[in-house]
């Protein structure tokens, strides 16, 4: 470990051995499909690397978008060496030498870490000297939210560019190409493939081209050279395959922030579709009932106070009934909130009174409000003898408004007593 790495694009007599996707690795930066925010001509990333390249650099996306690739390009185009050291394989002394090594060949060679978010603290807070003095060049790869495994210090170091999930149809042209490539990739089998097997092998694995190429190989691997590779036999041999979630990583954190978005956007088919991924992906039903819950006050809150109540009941329903069939009150609620008129007004009313005592803006109870109130001058007014239960006497000292109804769905019918109620406070 810690050796430099043969380069990609190193000739060898016998490539065959390794998987396809690693055979079918791009040799040049505009071969990087599906990234071209970051290699089109236009890109700031590409000017930059024609510029030199200074600085450390993150590289964060989800599996198979070309992360490792991308990283041997830069070293290839900036003509370095790329000492390569995956973090789950890794140690502390393993990464103090690997620095050493870095540091000695005095700007001729880039550290990449691979999988960079599984570094503990310890290991991430051994890169920052080398990081901030530029002793050492880093290239960090990670399929995780870097602002929440990375250490700020070392984000701060660090240029930040995110690879995005490939498009089927970039995965398909590619897989294309590999059944063609007579060198790296499976030409020599002279397998035909019909258009719709390509699309459900790309649609399948969900941007991740990685996970394309080497599912490719082994379908055609499973065929007699010369046949064809036919949408129903590829189907019938992918029916086992479950759906790609990482109900413990940032899957977990993206999915459910889209379904919270598209139920606060009143979209019910964009709702169903995450609520779906992450169900069959084996999320816990009652984190999702939680959220729900939240959402219910936070996004409808006032303008249809029942949503409160529905999402309790789902909440309820997970722990009695669980899965699989707690999914249907889960989407039951989802309907309901996704389409109920929406108000953050309770949600934004709370958090005006929280920055109110926050910043500073703290007052002793009025003697007449206590619970034993001692020689007051002045005696509690029970508010049911007054004209719509005002009595007009004052119940803190501040004249500032955190409640701002909203004239949607049901809240609509509270905002004439609210407002004569303060007309009557005023008087």
């Amino acid at each position: 470990m810690g050796k430099p790495q043969p380069s990609l694009f190193e000739s060898t007599e016998n490539v065959m051995h390794k998987p396809l996707a690693e055979r079918m690795r791009p040799v040049c930066l505009q071969d990087l499909v599906g990234q071209a925010h970051l290699v089109s001509k236009e890109s700031a990333f590409l000017r930059w690397i024609e510029q030199g390249g200074t600085g450390n650099v993150l590289l964060y996306g989800p599996p198979g978008c070309g992360k490792t690739s991308l990283a041997q390009l830069m070293a290839h185009q900036l003509h370095r060496n790329l000492i390569a050291v995956n973090a789950v394989l890794s140690n502390l002394g393993e990464l103090r030498e690997c620095l050493r090594q870095a540091e000695q060949s005095q700007g001729n060679s880039l550290l990449f870490i691979d999988e960079i978010h599984r570094f503990n603290r310890s290991q991430q807070d051994a890169l920052l000297p080398f990081c901030e003095t530029g002793r050492v060049q880093l290239i960090g790869a990670t399929t995780r939210h870097p602002a929440f495994y990375l250490i700020p210090p070392l984000l701060s170091r660090s240029y930040l560019f995110e690879l995005k999930a490939l498009e089927s149809q970039d995965i398909i042209k590619v897989l294309k190409n590999a059944l063609k490539d007579s060198k790296n990739g499976l030409g020599a089998l002279n397998i035909e493939a019909e258009e719709e097997a390509i699309t459900y092998v790309a649609n399948a694995t969900q941007g991740d081209l990685r996970r394309a190429l080497n599912l490719l190989e082994y379908l055609c691997l499973g065929l007699p050279i010369g046949s064809c590779l036919q949408s129903s036999w590829v189907q019938k041999e992918l029916k086992q395959w479950k759906n790609a979630y990482n109900a413990r990583e940032s899957d977990h954190y993206d999915c459910i922030s889209a379904f919270i978005k598209s139920v606060r956007g009143s979209d019910p088919d964009a709702a169903l579709y995450w609520l779906a991924r992450m169900l069959k992906g084996g999320e816990d039903p009652l984190y999702v009932a939680r959220r729900l819950m939240i959402l219910a006050s936070e996004d409808v809150g006032l303008a249809d106070s029942r949503g409160l109540n529905l999402a309790s009941s789902a909440y309820l329903a997970c722990e009695k009934i669980g899965m699989p069939e707690c999914a249907i009150p889960l989407s039951h609620v989802t309907l309901f909130l996704t389409l109920a008129p929406k108000s953050n007004s309770a949600y934004m009313a709370w958090n005006a009174a929280c920055d109110f005592v926050a910043n500073g803006h703290l007052q002793a109870v009025p003697d007449y409000l206590r619970a034993k109130a001692l020689n007051t001058s002045e005696p509690y007014l029970y508010s049911h003898d007054f004209e719509a239960n005002v009595s007009g006497q004052k119940y803190w000292n501040e004249d500032q408004q955190f409640y701002h109804p909203k004239p949607v769905g049901a809240e609509q019918n509270f905002l004439p007593l609210y407002t004569y109620r303060r007309q009557l406070k005023e008087k």
